[in-house]
C-alpha cells in the first residue's frame, strides 16, 4: 500500500513538472515572436505619394447664404370700419394693378355723393348767372366772390364723399399674386384688418453678406448665380442692384442685394439661396484637400525632402476651397514636393518611402512568361 502511494505521488510530481516546463517553453517562444514582430513594426517606413506644388488659375468667387424677397410685397388691409359686401378674387390669383379685390358697404356715402353733386350743380348755375351781371356792373364784387366760394365748397364736399367711397373699394396697388383670403362676405372689418397679401414675384430680391476683404471688389451690375434646394441642379442668374455703405462691426461683412428675374415663377419669397458672386480669375497655389491636416484652428501639410528622405510639417494659410481643391495663401512654395497620400501616419521629421501612383503593367514591358508556355 505504501509503495503504491509512493508511485502515485511520484507520477503526479513528474506530470506537474512536465506541464510547468511546457508552459515556460510556450511563453518564451511566443514572447520571442512578439519581440521580433514589435521590432519589425518599429522599423517599418510609411509609404507616401507626393506631387510637385504648382500654381493654377483660380476663379475668385464669394459664396453666401441669402433669403428671397418679393420685388414688391404688401399686406392688403381695410381702411374703414364697415361690412364686407363683395369679394372679387380667389386664393393665389394673379391680379392687375388697380383691380378691385373687396367692396365694403358704402350706401350712405353714395347717397351723400348724389346730394353733394346736386348742390355743386346748383352753385355752378348760380355762378354762371351772376358772372355776366358782375361784368355789366349790375351786381357787386361781394356777391360775385360769394358765388365763386360756394362753387369751391361744393366741389370740396364732393371730393370728401368720393374719398370715403374710395376707402370702401379695396384694389390692388400693383400687379402681382395674391395670398390666402382672410375675410368673408358679411365680416365687419376695421382699419388694419388683414384681408390678404400681394407679392410681385416677377423678380426676386436676394439679400446676402460679403466679407469685409471682398467689399472693395463688389460693384452694382456684377453677375451672381443663385441655387435653392427646390431646384438643386439649376443655377438662376441675377445681378447686384445695391450694396450697403456700412460694414457690420460684429460680423465684419456688408449686406448686398441682388435681383434675380423670375419669369417662370419658380422662385418664391422666403426661399433660402446659396449665392455665388464671381470676382474674376487669379493665379495662386492650388493643392488637393486630401493633403491637408488640421490641429484645432491650425492647418498644415507635409513637404517631402528628397535629400533627407524625410517629411517636414508646414503650417499653412488657406484661401478659397472648391471641388476638392484648396488655395494656399502661405506656407508652400512652387516646386516643393507635397505629400498627397498617406498623411495620416506621418509626424514631423518622419522617414518615408515614396511610391508611384502609376498603375502596374503600364511601363510598356511585357511580363515574362513561363518557359514553354502555350506549347
Amino acid at each position: 500500500m505504501k509503495l503504491k502511494t509512493f508511485f502515485l505521488r511520484t507520477f503526479e510530481f513528474l506530470l506537474g513538472g512536465a506541464i510547468l516546463a511546457g508552459a515556460v517553453i510556450f511563453y518564451m517562444k511566443t514572447g520571442t515572436e512578439r519581440t521580433i514582430n514589435s521590432g519589425r513594426r518599429r522599423v517599418e517606413i510609411p509609404a507616401v505619394k507626393v506631387q510637385p506644388v504648382k500654381t493654377a488659375t483660380i476663379p475668385a468667387r464669394v459664396e453666401g447664404i441669402g433669403t428671397g424677397l418679393a420685388k414688391e410685397s404688401v399686406d392688403i388691409t381695410a381702411n374703414a370700419t364697415e361690412l364686407v359686401v363683395g369679394i372679387y378674387f380667389d386664393d393665389g390669383q394673379a391680379v392687375a394693378k388697380g383691380q378691385r379685390l373687396v367692396q365694403l358697404r358704402d350706401d350712405q356715402y353714395q347717397a351723400e355723393l348724389q346730394q353733394t353733386r346736386i348742390n355743386l350743380a346748383e352753385q355752378e348755375r348760380e355762378l354762371k348767372r351772376i358772372t355776366p351781371l358782375y361784368h355789366a356792373r349790375i351786381t357787386s364784387q361781394k356777391d360775385y366772390d360769394a358765388a365763386k366760394t360756394a362753387v369751391s365748397r361744393a366741389k370740396t364736399a364732393v371730393g370728401i364723399v368720393e374719398y370715403q367711397i374710395g376707402n370702401r373699394r379695396i384694389s390692388a396697388p400693383f400687379a402681382g399674386k395674391l395670398g390666402m383670403r382672410n375675410v368673408s362676405i358679411g365680416d365687419l372689418v376695421s382699419p388694419g384688418t388683414k384681408i390678404t397679401t400681394l407679392d410681385d414675384i416677377s423678380s426676386i430680391k436676394v439679400d446676402f453678406r460679403v466679407p469685409e476683404k471682398y467689399y472693395p471688389e463688389v460693384r452694382p451690375g456684377q453677375k451672381v448665380g443663385v441655387q435653392t434646394a427646390s431646384f438643386p441642379d439649376r443655377v438662376f442668374s441675377g445681378s447686384i442692384t445695391a450694396i450697403s455703405p456700412r460694414i457690420d462691426p460684429v460680423t465684419r461683412s456688408a449686406e448686398v442685394r441682388a435681383m434675380v428675374p423670375n419669369p417662370e415663377g419658380k422662385l418664391a419669397p422666403g426661399m433660402l439661396f446659396v449665392v455665388t458672386l464671381e470676382l474674376g480669375d487669379r493665379t495662386s497655389i492650388n493643392v488637393p484637400e486630401q493633403a491637408l491636416m488640421s490641429l484645432g484652428e491650425i492647418q498644415y501639410a507635409f513637404v517631402y525632402k528628397p535629400g533627407q528622405k524625410r517629411v517636414e510639417r508646414r503650417e499653412i494659410k488657406l484661401g478659397q476651397r472648391s471641388r476638392g481643391q484648396a488655395e494656399i495663401l502661405s506656407g508652400l512654395k512652387v516646386g516643393e514636393l507635397l505629400v498627397v497620400d498617406g498623411v495620416l501616419k506621418l509626424v514631423d521629421g518622419a522617414a518615408v518611402q515614396v511610391i508611384s501612383d502609376r498603375p502596374a503593367g503600364k511601363s510598356g514591358k511585357k511580363p515574362a512568361g513561363k518557359k514553354g508556355a502555350g506549347k
